[in-house]
């Protein structure tokens, strides 16, 4: 598996849990097998581009925000800081994500 897929697997789970719906209520949605849905999120698969623009209908989101957006780009090789934050933020809830905020706000004040 790639680090390309691993990371459109990343941004796929994040969507689907900022939307509220398991991976097999997105599978229904996209009309796809629930086990598409979790080889995708684990990067065990590469969805083709009619999967993409169902994906992206399902979630209500651009196509290119199943890549990245910003600095977080989904590149081969991206084993930074940022990327492994972002690892350990797919999931969180908008309450928990905006505490992390705050915190990470605090923190850079500090630094400065």
């Amino acid at each position: 598996m790639s680090k390309l897929e691993e990371q459109f697997g990343e941004m796929l789970r994040y969507h689907r849990k900022r939307a509220g719906l398991s991976q097999a209520q997105l599978a229904e949605k996209i009309d796809r097998q629930p086990n598409a849905v979790q080889r995708l999120e684990s990067g065990e698969a590469a969805p083709t581009f009619d999967t993409l623009e169902r994906l992206a209908h399902a979630l209500d989101i651009d196509v290119r925000d199943m890549f990245g957006t910003g600095d977080y780009a989904a590149r081969p090789g991206r084993d930074d800081p940022l990327a492994a934050i972002f690892k350990l933020l797919v999931g969180l809830k908008d309450r928990d994500l905006q505490s992390i905020f705050e915190l990470m706000i605090a923190a850079l004040k500090l630094r400065k």
